[in-house]
């Protein structure tokens, strides 16, 4: 499988998880989406191809370890809280989605010739039965339907060529099923009936013998007859579009708040992946891995005696609460007074979110702070290796610095100097004509 061959050919444990992730998005997504949009790919299939890239992801090779974060979070937009990943089998049924739409738009394409030609041969889309002649791709695409014409929109036209009985155009459902073939043969009109022919001069004029037709006939009033046919995605008029159809297909959930503090542009990747894992709570701590039965004791890893929580390690620990007060003082700001994650959070939310300067500043901040302490933590224990709060906060220094320099171009203000010299930046990031300072 040319993903397995890929991930054997990366010296993987080299990199980040971030580094990971842009692998994962740029080549093996790429590898899945050139036979996702193109053919009908076997459920279990799918499920092979999302063990590997969740493996590739937490592991960096084949072999199976413990997510950090389940893959259906993974799988959800940043502003969700995952990473922005698709699942393979909802990528597979927006492109189908895709095709049908654009075989209904008469599109010119090769397949949707050929399909009309060979397998519609006349008849409408929404009338065609699921035989067992069809091909795989044209019974999935068949099975879709219910789901298709629940997000369609018609427009009906003065000359309309949709079919009457078989087209969803009433209530997104065809007139077929809510009233039965018996109401056909009762209307005196063919299977074959367009809608053109229960219209004259732009009103619309049903058979009155019919009593079963009483309801859509009133209902009819209020639909207005344009000039020629369209379909909408969603709403009149509304244009289609993959990611439209992959949202149609996913289970949405809230957007977080904190995901303009974790993603935003000029964000350095691995400092934000380590900030995702931290919202989540996904770092593995030593007072989990006591849980988990892996480990004897949860001591602090900063020898301070206290046992290893997410709120110890990042703020009530002495030596990194020592680093924190630092990086709070070169951004100007003042000491928070509870010292736990959810109050630096609550701070993020409400001083480090926009476009401005200094904003940028204590988002990058936060996310080298939590990246340095978490990987001093890592360096204890696996490299026993320890650095002082002074060399730690040089690291994070470096870092934020040499990001905003390449980065960054603002104005020349008291304020923004302040930080530029608290932070040790270059004064070439001053510029007289930016914008967002």
């Amino acid at each position: 499988m040319k993903m397995v061959s890929k991930i054997q050919s990366w010296t993987s444990r080299c990199l980040s998880f971030s580094g990971r992730l842009q692998l994962i998005q740029a080549t093996l997504f790429g590898i899945l989406n050139f036979w996702t949009f193109n053919t009908v790919i076997p459920a279990l299939t799918l499920q092979k191809c999302e063990s590997i890239m969740r493996s590739y992801l937490w592991a960096g090779s084949m072999i199976k370890k413990r997510s950090k974060v389940s893959w259906a979070q993974v799988c959800k937009p940043k502003d969700e809280g995952g990473l922005g990943l698709r699942r393979p089998s909802e990528c597979n049924k927006a492109a189908l989605i895709r095709l049908i739409w654009d075989l209904l738009n008469n599109r010119h394409s090769l397949w949707v010739l050929w399909s009309k030609a060979e397998i519609l041969k006349g008849r409408s889309f929404w009338q065609l039965e699921s035989k067992q002649t069809l091909s795989v791709t044209w019974k999935r695409l068949l099975s879709l339907r219910s789901l298709v014409s629940a997000k369609l929109v018609y427009s009906i036209g003065r000359n309309s060529s949709w079919s009457l009985w078989y087209d969803p155009w009433y209530q997104n459902t065809p007139l077929v099923e809510k009233l039965g073939v018996r109401t056909i043969y009762d209307s005196g009109l063919a299977h074959e009936a367009t809608i053109s022919e229960v219209l004259q001069d732009s009103n619309w004029s049903w058979p009155v013998h019919v009593w079963q037709l009483e309801e859509i006939r009133c209902d009819c009033l209020n639909i207005p007859v344009v000039q020629r046919d369209s379909i909408g995605w969603c709403k009149a008029g509304g244009k289609f579009s993959f990611k439209l159809a992959w949202d149609s297909l996913r289970l949405s959930a809230p957007v977080v708040p904190w995901a303009k503090v974790v993603w935003f542009r000029g964000a350095i990747p691995k400092h934000s992946f380590c900030l995702w894992l931290t919202f989540n709570r996904a770092h593995l701590t030593t007072d989990k891995l006591l849980s988990l039965g892996i480990l004897q004791q949860s001591n602090c890893s900063f020898g301070c005696g206290q046992q290893e929580t997410l709120n110890h390690l990042f703020f009530d620990c002495p030596y990194t609460r020592t680093v924190w007060k630092k990086v709070m003082e070169l951004n100007n700001c003042p000491t928070p007074t509870d010292w736990n994650w959810d109050s630096m959070v609550a701070w993020a939310l409400a001083n480090a979110v926009g476009i401005r300067f200094p904003y940028w500043m204590r988002r990058t901040g936060l996310a080298a702070a939590v990246y340095h302490c978490w990987r001093e933590r890592n360096d204890r224990i696996f490299r026993n290796l320890a650095s002082s709060p002074d060399q730690l906060l040089a690291r994070i220094a470096f870092d934020v610095s040499m990001k905003a320099a390449l980065f960054l171009k603002v104005q020349d203000t008291p304020s923004n100097r302040a930080l530029v010299e608290n932070w040790g930046i270059s004064d070439s990031i001053f510029t007289v004509n930016a914008c967002n300072g």
